[in-house]
């Protein structure tokens, strides 16, 4: 009996031991991570993007949103202004002084953003670990390439892709040909009468309008025009529109907007039939 309590005090105090060495042991260091900013992106009204040689591109947030306002105006395209913003919450291993930029290309730099107050200035890259030199704040982080990717767009970029803003409900369509228009309880009717569309066919074409995106928005080229329409809206707004090409892609001009939108020719065919 004496042997056993010898040997659990025995067991016991190796476990002590064992605990004590576990506690002691040093733990893996964390990391250190050096935040580019203490902005929020929902504080951001201001966006510029510079490039040597080129003209800069601005972007202004308003009550409805943002706007491409240089080096055109337009809407702007929603998801290429959050990936601008997405900086912001970048954070990069190593902070270096701000000194010599010169060897990380960073004077002059390739581009520079700046959001609000705060200004970015890409470099080079890293060429072990495929990274971007940005300077900012007094220092030089090395952050993932895909930031200077996302400024690197050109202007037709950040205009917006949706022929209709969100808030553009379409109501009527008037041609030289054809008339549709819709009544307070969602019903469309056409003039001259097409018995052969339904309600189901104006409805679809209807979606089309409201979700038609173009593959590229950009300044009016003064290209003559071959037809022209209007979009009645349900607001009582008119939208004068005119055709500028139909192959190999449709080519429409918003004349309130002197923008013109590029189309796949099929998205084209439907936009401009509603009855197929």
């Amino acid at each position: 009996m004496k042997s056993r309590i010898l040997l659990n005090l025995a067991l016991a105090a190796l476990v002590a031991v064992l605990a004590v060495l576990v506690w002691l042991k040093p733990r893996p260091a964390v990391p250190q991570e050096f935040r580019l900013s203490a902005l929020a992106s929902a504080s951001i009204d201001r966006i510029i993007i510079e490039k040597p040689g080129q003209p800069a591109i601005m972007l202004q947030r308003n009550p409805a949103g943002w706007r491409l306002t240089a080096p055109f105006p337009a809407r702007a395209e929603g998801t290429a202004v959050e990936r601008l913003l997405e900086i912001l919450a970048a954070a990069s291993r190593q902070r270096f002084p701000a000194t010599d930029l010169g060897r990380f290309q960073l004077d002059p730099p390739l581009l520079r953003l700046t959001l609000n107050e705060q200004t970015f200035r890409f470099g080079t890259q890293n060429t072990l670990t495929g990274e971007v030199y940005v300077a900012t704040n007094g220092g030089v982080h090395l952050v993932a390439p895909s930031h200077l990717a996302h400024a690197l767009k050109i202007p037709a970029d950040f205009a917006a892709h949706a022929f209709l803003a969100e808030e553009e409900k379409l109501a009527g369509f008037e041609s030289a040909k054809l008339k549709l228009s819709r009544n307070g309880e969602g019903k469309w009717s056409a003039s001259p009468a097409r018995p052969d569309w339904s309600q189901d066919d104006i409805n679809r074409w209807a979606d089309e309008w409201r979700n038609a995106s173009s593959l590229v928005t950009q300044p009016y080229d003064g290209t003559p025009a071959q037809e022209s329409f209007t979009l009645h809206l349900a607001n009582g707004k008119l939208i004068p529109c005119k055709i500028l090409r139909r192959e190999p892609e449709l080519v429409l001009l918003r004349e309130d907007e002197k923008l013109q939108y590029h189309f796949p020719a099929g998205i084209g065919k439907r936009l401009l039939s509603p009855g197929k």
